[in-house]
């Protein structure tokens, strides 16, 4: 059995929710919540129109978003799935039935783009960084049993890297196991910002963090111009 959670604002635009919708219909077996951090476009009534549950919040930060759809899943088995991110359907019907073999993990990350630059970053984010290092970020769409994010402490309440913080917590519980099915991911964030600039971006938030830079600075850096996993402008009036 398995709760497949999905933290949305405002994701009409990339149209991956919907997709996301029509691809993981709730079952016996499958509960689907999407928390929603205060969406204005027309998120909310395709979460309605889906039938899927809905949890309406005013949390800002997607890490918050995702904890308080842990602490309402109903089964062993929590999916943090990246609203942007489309598991095929195969894995997520193995890991329904995988539970009782599987302690955490993440699927395989693929861009919806093709461009040389993404498939070396999908490469590394799955060879390198996930099976040597044990760290997947969220558009990997990391699973793991619910009793074990609450013996962790769920998501760090961080704006930035908090599926990284999250992963070394649960590295402290298990070897997470990477599944060969696909999760693509749409490159809407490079695209949007230039591959290369983006690209480059990343990399200089990824020193920030090791040196232990503000997460709420990292992370107004990383949307301002896009908004898609916070709402830049509010977080810029809340500091």
């Amino acid at each position: 059995m398995l709760t497949i959670i999905i933290p949305t604002l405002n994701e009409s635009k990339s149209g991956y929710l919907k997709k996301l919708l029509e691809a993981y219909k709730p079952t016996e077996k499958i509960e689907v919540i999407c928390v929603d951090g205060g969406s204005l476009d027309s998120t909310l009534e395709l979460i309605k129109e889906a039938g899927v549950r809905l949890i309406e919040t005013r949390l800002a930060s997607r890490a918050a978003r995702l904890n308080a759809g842990i602490q309402e899943a109903k089964y062993e088995m929590v999916l943090l799935n990246h609203p942007r991110s489309l598991i095929e359907i195969a894995g997520i019907n193995a890991l329904s039935k995988a539970n009782k073999d599987l302690s955490w993990g993440a699927f395989t990350h693929r861009f919806d783009n093709s461009h040389p630059l993404l498939g070396f970053t999908s490469w590394y984010s799955n060879h390198i960084r996930g099976d040597k290092r044990g760290i997947y970020y969220l558009d990997h769409c990391i699973f793991a049993k619910k009793q074990i994010l609450l013996e962790i402490g769920l998501l760090p309440a961080i704006d930035i890297f908090e599926d990284t913080e999250l992963c070394l917590r649960l590295n402290k519980k298990a070897k997470g196991i990477r599944l060969p099915y696909i999760s693509e991911t749409s490159a809407i964030r490079f695209e949007t910002a230039g591959l290369y600039s983006q690209a480059i971006k990343n990399q200089y938030l990824k020193w920030l963090y090791y040196f232990n830079r503000s997460d709420k600075k990292m992370n107004s850096m990383y949307e301002k111009g896009l908004e898609l996993n916070t709402e830049y402008k509010k977080n810029k009036k809340q500091k």
